[in-house]
């Protein structure tokens, strides 16, 4: 397997990640005591970490491996696609995923796996950016993304997750949407991505800061 540009910066990523607040996320998944805890495409796992205390079981599957050995004490990591998971039917109480349906290679396969693990009366949460619902603006900031990591795939369309797990039968219970703004120095900085490649991003974004729209919700079967 090649090396992914967060094997690439895992120490770097790691440090930003760290002052993330789960506070809104975390009341969004309304963990119980019981709960078996799943966080697909985890990354250092601190979500996870945050969950130890309020869950029976927390877990964290994660494609890169420097990432994943940041992993707290107390969460379970362990190696894996979110295509592809290694774990049966109805495992998990709460799966959750948080800004990384972007990088999976097969949005609609990552969720669907999403489904079969969770338990039945589980809960789904995801967070994500949203793709601009202007098709050309859309077009332009995937080269944006991909230019600064070519592992990104692409940002889920305004409806599309909702979508796909209603095609499971799974319904929102509850969605936030705000905006994100960002540093472009911070967020170039944090990728390390070639010079070249910087140049054009900044040409393309034409500006020092820039702004995407975020969004998260909880679905369960109906």
């Amino acid at each position: 397997m090649s090396e992914s540009r967060f094997d690439r910066t895992a120490d770097r990523y790691v440090e930003a990640a760290q002052k993330k607040d789960w506070t809104a996320f975390i009341e969004l998944c309304r963990p119980q005591p019981d709960d078996r805890a799943l966080d697909v495409a985890a990354g250092p796992a601190l979500l996870s970490a945050q969950l130890v205390p309020l869950v029976a079981r927390a877990v964290a599957l994660e494609p890169s491996r420097p990432l994943l050995e940041h992993a707290p004490e107390g969460v379970e990591p362990v190696l894996g696609k979110a295509e592809q998971m290694p774990f049966q039917d109805s495992s998990f109480e709460l799966v959750t995923i948080v800004n990384s349906l972007h990088h999976v290679a097969d949005m609609r396969a990552a969720l669907a796996e999403m489904v079969r693990v969770v338990t039945p009366g589980g809960r789904i949460v995801v967070q994500d950016y949203l793709a601009d619902e202007d098709p050309q603006r859309a077009e332009v900031w995937e080269r944006v993304e991909r230019l600064r990591d070519p592992d990104h795939r692409r940002l889920p369309r305004p409806g599309e997750v909702p979508e796909l797990l209603a095609e499971h039968g799974f319904g929102e219970d509850e969605a936030q949407t705000w905006t994100a703004s960002w540093s472009l120095d911070d967020w170039l900085e944090m990728a390390e991505p070639p010079y070249a490649a910087e140049a054009e991003i900044r040409l393309l974004v034409e500006s020092d800061r820039f702004e995407l729209t975020a969004w998260r919700a909880r679905f369960t079967a109906r």
